[in-house]
């Protein structure tokens, strides 16, 4: 499977991952209080230096994300929710030059997310999330990219659970349409694996009530793609990376963490291609087949650190 394509089921795996912890939440406590938290916000800075031809070059990113519970009503083991949220991505090249069309650029995606519980075992789960993706130079219609998804979630145990489903994407380079499916397990009650096989793991194990460390896969995480303005053409950037990495999270306090993670970057790629460089169909037509512009790769390493809050 390509990188590109891994990317878009990335944009999915954040819509995923936010109704997992929903339904980890929707298992009935002994207490009649039990309150379902599926707002969140989350925070996060990435680095990524490496040097080419003893060139010292860095990718820098800095993402927000607020989900707001816009409706959620638990009943006898099922919840329903409907939430709607904004999402940030600032993106930075140092060192190298304008190569790719400029140093800067930015998305902003608002995610929707709507879950039906049809029982206490199933729930189907829709999701659309529009992006604007650009150097914001001169934004108009032809910035912006639409992702669709549509899962039905299965909870076999109060431990296990997965999900079974398809995403479509309207990128620059075309059409994007892939089955997915995810995973949440509770191994034991210190060790759990969840995200989307093959394409990210999190392997996570709890030290104590507050801290934890694991390691995390992510074969898609990345800037994305950004349209370039007119001067430049209108043509896209986009980048690329696959990464594993170890973490550790604590817990400041109730549902608040911080999370630091240092890794290896073993695929980056940074590519400037022309605004003609399309596919009709992925990854049924080979991705492979466009001609960049402009192309670096080179592996190195990275570090993240982040903070996130649930409601």
């Amino acid at each position: 499977m390509k990188a590109t394509t891994l990317q878009i089921i990335t944009i999915f795996l954040t819509v995923f991952t936010l109704s997992v912890h929903a339904q980890q939440d929707s298992i009935p406590k002994p207490n009649s209080s039990f309150k379902p938290q599926i707002g969140s916000f989350q925070a996060d800075y990435a680095y990524s230096p490496f040097t080419v031809k003893g060139t010292k070059m860095n990718i820098q990113q800095v993402n927000t994300a607020v989900m707001l519970p816009v409706y959620n009503h638990f009943e006898n083991g099922k919840l329903d929710f409907f939430l709607a949220g904004v999402n940030y991505n600032q993106l930075f090249l140092s060192g190298l030059g304008n190569d790719f069309g400029g140093t800067k650029f930015y998305s902003v995606s608002v995610p929707l997310i709507f879950q039906k519980s049809l029982s206490a075992k199933y729930a189907l789960m829709v999701s659309l999330i529009p992006t604007l993706s650009s150097d914001m130079k001169d934004v108009s219609g032809d910035d912006m990219l639409y992702t669709a998804a549509a899962m039905l979630k299965i909870r076999t145990s109060a431990k296990f659970s997965y999900s079974i489903g398809a995403v479509y994407s309207r990128q620059f380079f075309g059409s994007l349409l892939l089955p997915i499916i995810g995973i949440d397990w509770n191994i034991t009650d210190k060790l759990s694996l969840s995200g989307s096989i093959p394409v990210s793991e999190k392997l996570k194990y709890q030290l104590s009530s507050k801290s934890a460390f694991g390691i995390n896969t992510d074969f898609g995480i990345g800037g994305g793609s950004y349209r370039l303005s007119k001067k430049m053409n209108s043509d896209y950037f986009q980048v690329q990376q696959m990464k594993s990495s170890l973490f550790y999270e604590y817990s400041l306090a109730k549902n608040f963490t911080i999370q630091a993670s240092a890794g290896y970057n073993f695929t980056q790629r940074l590519d400037l291609y022309s605004k003609d460089q399309k596919v009709n169909w992925a990854p049924f037509n080979n991705l492979n087949n466009r001609v960049p512009l402009e192309e670096l790769k080179k592996p190195g390493v990275t570090f993240q650190s982040g903070i996130n809050y649930r409601f």
